[in-house]
């Protein structure tokens, strides 16, 4: 019987501890730019650029941290009563969950399980890039297929790249950074002729966000069945603990234990852990964000057509604003007055990408933006 490094791990008492680290190149896109020197004089910067939830965690996480603090000098568990109220949340069994440092590292796990020289990497563009970057370290080619003309997945084009060599697909739905969807009913299409050899990670880290009136129904809301699918998720989000990074995968047990080969011992933090399992019962803090982001999106819209400005719909905490200049000079002149928008996405010429902040927030972007200077 084959015994799995993840399983060897979870019985350790102790050990290395190793982070997942990301690559560099990957880094703007995920984070933003960080503010200029001297930029915080005034207090902290309003971020526009990472796609953060404004309104901070639930007190009821905070509280579980607090709780726990005194613990600090011990080493985290591995997880496993965290795993088992996302299994029972999920309606799942626990060996179907796998935890991750955010979902970050749920995608370089399933990158360093399926994706290696000679294998391919299908995937949208443009879509979240960081899967791409860990694809490329592994040595694996990555296949971009553009996205349709609305912006969603091409998945008959998708399809189409699909060979022999393909390793893995990604579908980000809904995707990052153009805030929209792909229908669901498409995407069930696309995976029955998809050959049964190739597996299918699905992003769904705006998932809360997405309006309940949307042709759209999440892989572990709905599971078909499919063992090839793996579905990402994370706390970042909707649940506002990016900073404590935490997320995780719903697969089948045999997909989770292939995945979890290259698991790192500790990479989940024990207040994260705390702070996940009380957050994953707040519905009401859930529901509340999920409420007021749907209020400053359509607040969003409403603005930006007052000004003349074109955006693309969005199911998410963010949406792209057509732009006639550049952005690298938008951004810059936001800096000024230590607000940070972007950054700039390959393949969005002309769009630059707004998160959605708290109310307040979003009266000093557009009285910032009003103040940009007249383009020649």
């Amino acid at each position: 019987m084959r015994i799995s490094r993840r399983k060897i791990l979870y019985g350790m008492g102790a050990g290395a501890i190793t982070g997942a680290a990301l690559p560099s190149l990957a880094a703007s896109y995920l984070y933003g730019v960080a503010p200029a020197a001297g930029a915080g004089a005034a207090g902290r910067p309003i971020r526009f650029d990472r796609n953060e939830n404004p309104y901070g965690p639930p007190e009821s996480a905070m509280a579980a941290m607090r709780e726990n603090l005194g613990r600090a000098n011990r080493y985290p568990d591995v997880g496993r009563a965290l795993e088992a109220k996302i299994a029972a949340f999920h309606k799942v069994k626990p060996e179907q969950v796998l935890l991750g440092c955010g979902s970050s590292e749920i995608l370089r796990m399933t990158a360093d399980a399926f994706l290696h020289p000679g294998r391919k990497l299908v995937t949208a563009t443009p879509s979240f890039p960081l899967l791409d970057f860990y694809a490329r370290d592994n040595g694996a080619e990555v296949v971009d297929v553009p996205l349709t003309g609305d912006r969603a997945h091409d998945l008959k084009a998708m399809l189409a790249r699909c060979d022999g060599s393909t390793g893995l697909v990604h579908i980000c739905n809904p995707n990052n950074p153009t805030g929209t969807l792909t229908v669901r009913q498409e995407i069930e299409d696309f995976l029955r002729k998809l050959p049964p050899s190739i597996p299918v990670i699905i992003d769904e880290a705006y998932h809360h966000y997405v309006s309940p009136s949307a042709p759209y129904a999440s892989f572990i809301d709905r599971p078909i069945g499919d063992s090839r699918v793996i579905v990402a998720r994370t706390f970042s989000k909707i649940y506002a603990l990016a900073g404590l990074r935490i997320g995780y995968a719903v697969a089948s047990a045999e997909m989770a234990e292939k995945i979890g080969a290259s698991w790192l011992q500790f990479s989940v933090n024990a207040l994260a852990i705390q702070a996940a399992m009380a957050a994953l019962e707040d519905i009401e803090h859930l529901q509340r964000n999920a409420a007021a982001n749907a209020e400053q999106r359509q607040e969003f819209l409403k603005q930006a057509k007052a000004r003349g400005m074109n955006t693309i719909e969005s199911q998410t905490n963010f949406a792209l604003l057509q732009v006639d200049r550049s952005i690298d000079d938008i951004m810059a002149h936001f800096r000024k007055s230590n607000l940070l928008v972007g950054p700039h996405f390959p393949g969005i010429d002309g769009f630059l990408r707004v998160s959605f902040g708290r109310p307040e927030e979003m009266v000093a972007f557009w009285r910032v933006w009003d103040t940009l200077p007249r383009k020649a």
